[in-house]
């Protein structure tokens, strides 16, 4: 098989001699058209011969830079077959100048032949399948049959040999039937490739569908310019440029830059307002026709311009949506996927925390990722990634798995639909910062009060106490050397007994600043404190080591518990469970009493000891089922001193 670069080489080779040829016609002795016809037509399919030379050194394995340049060099063959067979009607024929007009008499058809090889090559080189290799006997057939049948058109009186007209209405019909059928198969391929091919094939094919919705619009306006008494050179022009410039540019820039920018967008807005325009024009007539035959002219108007100024809005965004699921359906359905997402999360059906995963999921990237600036730190952005901005200050980075410029633009809409998840995972990430802050402050202060109180216990037990009890021990030594008659020895009497009475206060304030039984462990504290209760306990509690706020937390919790179930709720019997689970110390305290406990001063001063902790503090109590007191305090805290 040659290679691609060879055949463009080939097709150069073949349009350069079939222009040096048109140019010997043209300026030579025969002088064959307009002077103007040769530098025009060589200009105007030059691009895509030098498109095809581009692609081939670009995309050396490519196919469709020869079939570019094929239709360069085919319609060059064509114009010079025309030229030659032309001579015959001038003072210098060229040789076999008259079989030469006769075959260019319906050269034409051989025009079609470089635009139907790069639609079914286009974009890969491959058929849609085995079948359709049939085209490439059918379309040089097919071609060859037009040529004959308008070469053999006796009005002209080329041929030679004048056919029985039944046989050449016949032939007339085949041949156009055979041709036209050729042309709407091989256009039908396109669609078959993209409902077939990948997503790169369908982006390339997209190329070609934007690039070929305006060929039959410009025709169109050719014919409505003819039609108005335009001369044919200018009503074509829109037609030919973007035959022989559009189109061939839109397949290079498929080829070589296929996301060069939004391909996808422009389409669909290209259809949208197409078939919207139409639509429209369509309403207005019908009014028109139908309030017409009714009212004056002008009131017909002035209706039909209200109702088609009242549906255009409506009717273009139904025509865009449509147009989008059917022209970009990836795009179309990223964004309905985020903008349901956002509706939910603005329902309270979702949290904003998920659209990282519901971005991945929509543009189909699992390596995507959502990166929020923390609050007092800087974030750097890496690198290809896109900054998500509020105001002038960047508060994250959308960071994608794999890039492309098509990629990063559908980013750049996801990144704006989800806006309102992004900035509210946002907030509620600086919130929990400030919470965790606000924790771990708490928790350094708690910290500091227990061991302010553990020395206030120390002092009292080892200082003013200790200080009392000897005070109290020499006044009995004094009263000891003293009649128990005389007045001094009463009065020494009661103030032993009153220093007794002050060190019995003091031991009691300082077990209320901090239990000193907690000195040997929250366990065995927890056994004296249920060994006072008047009702049975049930005591599970292995030995632990938490630290003091913890420690301390729990400790006062299951006392007042305690203290509630006998005082209140007539319970028969307690159950408290401690334990620690996954860095979470655990305590839930049960009683069988009348439940219906309601949130007060005890319960209220318990929530917030536990709350000063970094834990949590949960009542359940219903009436007529007991009371269940629950705590939770997390040990990765910085709860130990």
């Amino acid at each position: 098989m040659l290679r691609p670069r060879r055949l463009v080489v080939a097709a150069t080779a073949v349009f350069v001699a079939a222009a040096a040829v048109r140019a010997l016609l043209a300026y030579g002795p025969p002088s064959v058209g307009s002077p103007a016809d040769w530098p025009t037509s060589t200009a105007l399919l030059l691009p895509s011969l030098l498109l095809g030379w581009l692609i081939a050194v670009r995309v050396p394995t490519s196919p469709i830079g020869p079939a570019l340049a094929l239709t360069a060099t085919v319609p060059s063959v064509v114009f010079t077959v025309e030229d030659w067979g032309t001579t015959v009607r001038t003072g210098h024929p060229w040789p076999a100048a008259r079989v030469v007009d006769v075959v260019g008499a319906g050269a034409w058809a051989w025009l079609f032949l470089g635009f139907v090889t790069l639609v079914l090559l286009f974009p890969d080189g491959l058929l849609p399948g085995r079948r359709w290799r049939v085209l490439w006997v059918a379309v040089p057939f097919s071609a060859a049959l037009v040529n004959f049948t308008v070469s053999s058109d006796p009005s002209e009186g080329r041929f030679p040999i004048r056919l029985p007209e039944p046989l050449r209405v016949a032939l007339i019909v085949t041949a156009f039937a055979t041709f036209l059928g050729v042309l709407l198969a091989a256009a039908s391929s396109l669609v078959v490739r993209y409902h077939r091919g990948d997503r790169l094939t369908r982006q390339r094919l997209r190329w070609l569908m934007a690039a070929a919705v305006a060929v039959p619009l410009l025709l169109g306006a050719s014919w409505l310019a003819t039609a108005l008494g335009a001369p044919g050179v200018v009503a074509y022009t829109g037609f030919l440029v973007a035959m022989l410039f559009v189109v061939p540019g839109a397949i290079a820039a498929a080829i070589l830059r296929h996301d060069l920018f939004d391909i996808d967008r422009l389409l669909g807005a290209t259809v949208s307002w197409i078939v919207t325009t139409l639509l429209s024009a369509g309403v207005f007539a019908a009014v028109v026709l139908v309030v017409g035959g009714y009212f004056p002219d002008r009131v017909g108007i002035t209706t039909a311009a209200f109702v088609t100024a009242l549906v255009l809005l409506p009717l273009y965004q139904w025509i865009h949506r449509a147009a989008g699921r059917l022209v970009d359906p990836d795009r179309t359905v990223a964004l309905e996927r985020i903008r349901a997402f956002v509706r939910r999360v603005r329902d309270g059906q979702a949290e904003p925390e998920q659209i990282e995963s519901v971005l991945r999921s929509a543009l189909d990237d699992p390596a995507l990722r959502v990166l929020l600036r923390r609050p007092g730190a800087d974030l750097a952005v890496p690198d290809g990634a896109i900054p998500l901005q509020t105001g002038d200050s960047v508060v994250g980075a959308l960071v994608l798995g794999t890039t492309s410029a098509r990629r990063i633009r559908r980013a750049r809409e996801a990144a704006v639909e989800a806006r309102l998840p992004i900035e509210v995972s946002r907030l509620r990430l600086e919130l929990q910062e400030a919470l965790a802050e606000i924790r771990t402050s708490r928790s350094r202060l708690m910290d500091e009060v227990n061991a302010e109180r553990q020395r206030l216990e120390r002092d009292l037990h080892d200082g003013a106490q200790q200080r009392l009890i000897a005070i109290g021990m020499r006044l009995r030594s004094v009263q000891y050397h003293l009649s128990p008659g005389v007045s001094a020895y009463r009065e020494l009497d009661e103030v032993v007994e009153t220093l007794e009475d002050t060190v019995a206060e003091l031991r009691r304030i300082a077990h209320g600043v901090r239990p000193s039984r907690l000195d040997d462990g929250l366990a065995v504290a927890l056994r004296h404190l249920v060994a006072d209760s008047t009702v049975p306990v049930d005591l599970v509690v292995p030995e632990v080591d938490v630290g003091e706020n913890a420690a301390t937390a729990v400790y006062f919790t299951v006392g007042e518990a305690i203290a509630n179930a006998l005082k209140h709720a007539r319970a028969t019997r307690i159950s408290i469970a401690v334990g620690v689970t996954d860095q979470v110390l655990r305590a839930v305290v049960r009683d069988d009493g009348v439940g219906g406990a309601s949130e007060g001063f005890g319960l209220t001063s318990l929530r917030d000891r536990v709350a000063s902790a970094g834990g949590a503090f949960t009542v359940d109590s219903p009436p007529g089922a007991g009371t269940s007191i629950t705590v939770e305090i997390p040990l990765e805290l910085p709860c130990a001193s």
